[in-house]
């Protein structure tokens, strides 16, 4: 039997301030594919650095424990406040990560993936089976990295929209094989189903659009060329309930973020550079520079649990639990470039990090949350890092960059990477 402990409530003038100040510009940005407009204004407004303000008022006020808020029509949520907490959270397999917003959203297209599997023995087995799919040797996939980091401006002007293009050809090519690498029309039809579900459950589901994709996504797969995921998928057993292929739409979900922290890494790079030596970049010091890219700016803004019975705090199954990344992962390891925090021990030399915690690499739970943590981090996490260093290194081998923005001192919770722009010119090698 669980005890209950009696947490503090927000007030209605504190929960109105939540939802203008934290839920409001949250939805805006869009939370499964961002509203470049929505973003850029997040940017130029400040919006998440006051969101973190006002929960660091809160915890000061409130205490480091959890904070009930009462939200209309959605009842009771816990929001999480402290390291601590979202370590406990994020362990406790009593909570679901298959909340009833992310059903609403991620059921657009991919409704057999992990992340929205209620069924906790089902959700177990699809998530080992991601496991072991994505922790597939990455080192074929440096190639596809050199020859599109080869299509990126030697001198001139780097915009997202470049990178961005070049990231995903290289996503394409590492899910599904080289024979993908083209297929534009395959992501913008992801990208269609996404805009939908940033709306959740108050917009309808293309159900045509979304079997044109998988039919299109199955053609690829079909293929399961040598060195993709795809391969890797065909050869790994799995049971039908498991619907290996319904798992690849998040990966392909997943690659879109992971290119907005990899280009945000590289102003962080641009702005902080190593000192000259010979050779090619040092790898860690990428992996270091993308882990504090999404530490600093997490492409995930809200990580949700939703209760399913008791669990100590009074609140009825079916409650939110909220983790607000851009507050949880500066509440303890603070604003500043601290690529330090990621690279003690050569941490990530072996695919594993230090404490075997996924998310909780280079320390304790006061290093944030980039890639979650418990039973339902990411399975992909070494394969993001991998292929984002990857492109990385192979696009500063032989140029040197400046970036559009300073990024020093205390960093704002906001940056803008679609306007986010690199002066290149060719290095003397």
């Amino acid at each position: 039997m669980h005890t209950i402990t009696r947490l503090p409530r927000a007030s209605a003038a504190e929960t109105l301030r939540l939802g203008l100040t934290l839920a409001a510009p949250t939805v805006a940005q869009g939370v499964i594919v961002r509203r470049p407009l929505m973003v850029r204004l997040a940017a130029l407004t400040g919006a998440d650095d006051r969101a973190v303000r006002l929960l660091a008022r809160l915890r000061a006020r409130h205490g480091d424990g959890p904070l009930l808020v009462r939200v209309p029509l959605r009842g009771w949520v816990v929001l999480v406040l402290s390291a601590a907490d979202v370590r406990r959270v994020l362990h406790d397999r009593s909570l679901t990560p298959a909340s009833r917003e992310k059903r609403g959203a991620l059921g657009h297209f991919q409704p057999d993936g992990v992340l929205i599997t209620p069924e906790p023995e089902l959700r177990e087995r699809r998530h080992d089976f991601n496991e072991r799919v994505l922790r597939s040797d990455p080192r074929p996939f440096t190639r596809a990295a050199e020859e599109e980091a080869a299509t990126l401006p030697y001198d001139g002007v780097l915009t997202w929209k470049a990178f961005h293009a070049a990231f995903w050809r290289l996503a394409r090519r590492v899910v599904l094989g080289d024979g993908a690498r083209d297929d534009v029309t395959l992501t913008r039809m992801l990208d269609r189903l996404r805009g939908d579900a940033n709306w959740s459950s108050l917009r309808g589901r293309r159900t045509d659009v979304y079997a044109a994709f998988r039919r299109r996504l199955a053609r690829h797969l079909a293929r399961a060329e040598p060195g993709s995921l795809a391969a890797a998928l065909a050869a790994t057993p799995a049971g039908a309930d498991v619907c290996p292929e319904g798992q690849v739409p998040h990966w392909l979900f997943a690659f879109d973020a992971a290119a907005i922290a990899a280009y945000r890494a590289l102003a962080l790079l641009a702005t902080h550079p190593a000192p000259p030596r010979p050779g090619p970049p040092d790898a860690g010091r990428l992996r270091a520079a993308v882990l504090e890219s999404v530490r600093l700016w997490p492409t995930t803004l809200a990580i949700l649990r939703d209760t399913t019975g008791p669990t100590g705090w009074g609140v009825p199954g079916g409650s939110a639990v909220v983790i607000y990344s851009p507050y949880v992962n500066r509440a303890e390891a603070g604003d500043h470039y601290r690529p330090e925090l990621w690279t003690g021990d050569d941490a990530w030399a072996d695919g594993e990090p230090l404490d075997g915690a996924g998310a909780w690499a280079g320390g304790d739970a006061r290093t944030g949350v980039p890639f979650s943590a418990g039973f339902a981090r990411c399975p992909g996490r070494d394969l993001v890092l991998f292929t984002a260093a990857g492109l990385l290194g192979a696009f500063l081998r032989e140029r040197e960059v400046a970036a559009s923005v300073r990024l020093e001192g205390p960093l704002p919770a906001s940056l803008d990477h679609v306007g986010l722009r690199f002066a290149v010119r060719r290095a003397d090698l």
